[in-house]
């Protein structure tokens, strides 16, 4: 069964904020996330709280999709991270959590298929942009609960092996490296 995402989520957008040198609140950019949506490195902008902010807080689960430029992926936010504010470059989807687990619908929206239906609904721009109707109509194979919560913790046991996987490699790059530099001396 499949069912549209403005079903099962609300889409909002991030608010545009400046940064402000006195922030004290994350201010999340497309550029401390790698292009599978993990994120690489504590804010570096920050806003400062007041009433207005304080409504765009993330909370738990919060699912961030990229709605603009060149680079499409989703993150699911986690309150361990601390508390954030998501630039107005992300939807924030605040997921039915009885009908969609956050983690499956950021594993969902990072497959390869759905970044291609994506592609296609922006084609003639210039500039890749999904508007917010066209994301809500977007379908998403609704699976029991249990099933949804192994896809998600499949996607991060392979989330884990990567980041592992590329470790050794740099490892191994730097080995060789430094054998040559050795042998050539």
């Amino acid at each position: 069964m499949t069912i549209e995402l403005k079903d099962i989520c609300n889409i909002s957008f991030g608010p545009y904020l400046q940064p402000s040198q006195g922030g004290t609140i994350p201010y999340l950019q497309i550029r401390q996330f790698n292009d599978e949506g993990q994120i690489l490195y504590n804010a570096t902008d920050f806003v400062s709280t007041d009433e207005r902010t304080n409504g765009y807080l993330l909370m738990d689960g919060d699912v961030l999709f990229v709605g603009k430029g060149s680079r499409l992926f989703a993150w699911c936010y986690s309150a361990g991270v601390g508390p954030a504010i998501a630039s107005s470059i992300f939807y924030v989807l605040r997921t039915d959590r009885a009908k969609i687990d956050p983690q499956y619908l950021a594993v969902i929206l990072n497959l390869q298929q759905s970044k291609s239906t994506f592609n296609q609904m922006s084609a003639g721009t210039s500039i890749f942009s999904i508007r917010k109707s066209e994301l809500g109509a977007f379908k998403v194979p609704l699976l029991p609960i249990k099933e949804q919560l192994a896809i998600a913790n499949l996607s991060k046991l392979h989330q884990q092996e990567m980041k592992l996987t590329n470790q050794l490699i740099s490892q191994k790059q730097n080995l060789y490296t430094g054998i040559i530099s050795k042998l050539i001396k």
